[in-house]
């Protein structure tokens, strides 16, 4: 019965580029989990691990979520990061109003000059999607970041997902009860997002390049509504299931890069790096002009 959805979870590709060329575009999305997963490592090693990284994959676009910084003065973090990334700007967003010294939010670095950017944004949400409009090869791309609303399960509710019949009968029945509101507030949330998103993707008058963290796999009716409009780079060059969350729940696939059909895939790639909850991902992408 899911035989429609075989081939965007799973992907045997002939031909994979990893390395781009001169007149060709790479773009990485990565949820950096504000920095805080690596128990091994502290805050500044785990970010520094990162950020060399990046700097190793050479990116032209670099598109992060739950990016997170703190410093008197606010944005000298993410400067610091262009430019060693020899980016030449970056655009951040904060999810909610910037706390104290504190910044946790989106932000996209680009190589390409920027001539236009904005947010998303509604009463109960918060800031979920950023772009900025960027001239590569003298055409104007609209770059999207969005992370959209989670589904905020704790590790125990993880836990009893995966071993529910450690659980008693009373336990079973209320842990249950809870876990189903929190899916269900989270699928509403991230329904009402994506509508706006798609009136966005609509009137857009560029080519269309969008990274982030969905939050639902390709089963889901998120992920099937932005596939009527873009193409998903995994389905074009992935290879086997290239799963996205580094959590406890195995083979999920929330990740994605997805184009307008006139944006040629000529590469993708999951990298095994687990620095965060989620894997990095990027493209190398093509007929950009």
């Amino acid at each position: 019965m899911g035989y429609g959805n075989i081939f965007n979870n799973f992907q045997i590709t002939i031909i994979n580029q990893t390395h781009k060329q001169p007149h060709q575009t790479k773009v990485l999305s990565y949820n950096v989990q504000n920095f805080k997963y690596d128990n091994n490592n502290s805050y500044s090693e785990t970010k520094s691990d990162i950020v060399r990284f990046l700097i190793d994959e050479k990116p032209d676009i670099v598109c992060l979520q739950e990016y997170h910084s703190m410093a008197n003065l606010f944005y000298q973090p993410l400067k610091d990061i262009r430019d060693s990334l020899a980016a030449n700007t970056y655009y951040y967003e904060s999810y909610f109003e910037r706390k104290n010294n504190q910044l946790s939010g989106l932000v996209i670095f680009s190589k390409y000059k920027v001539i236009n950017k904005g947010r998303l944004k509604f009463h109960g949400s918060r800031t979920y999607c950023i772009y900025t409009d960027v001239i590569i090869n003298k055409d104007t791309v609209r770059i999207f970041n969005i992370h959209l609303a989670s589904t905020r399960l704790e590790p125990e509710d993880i836990d009893f997902v995966v071993n529910p019949e450690a659980e008693g009968s009373k336990a079973l029945k209320n842990k249950s009860t809870q876990i189903y509101y929190k899916l269900a507030q989270a699928y509403q949330l991230r329904e009402k997002q994506l509508n706006y998103l798609l009136k966005e993707i609509e009137s857009t008058p560029y080519k269309i390049i969008l990274c982030g963290d969905f939050n639902d796999t390709p089963s889901s009716w998120v992920y099937t509504n932005l596939a009527k409009e873009l193409k998903d780079t995994f389905a074009e060059k992935g290879i086997g299931v290239s799963s996205t969350y580094a959590g406890p729940l195995p083979l999920l696939r929330i990740d994605y890069i997805i184009t307008s059909s006139n944006i040629t895939t000529c590469g993708f790639k999951r990298y095994n790096i687990k620095k965060s909850d989620h894997y990095p991902i990027s493209s190398i992408l093509e007929q950009i002009n």
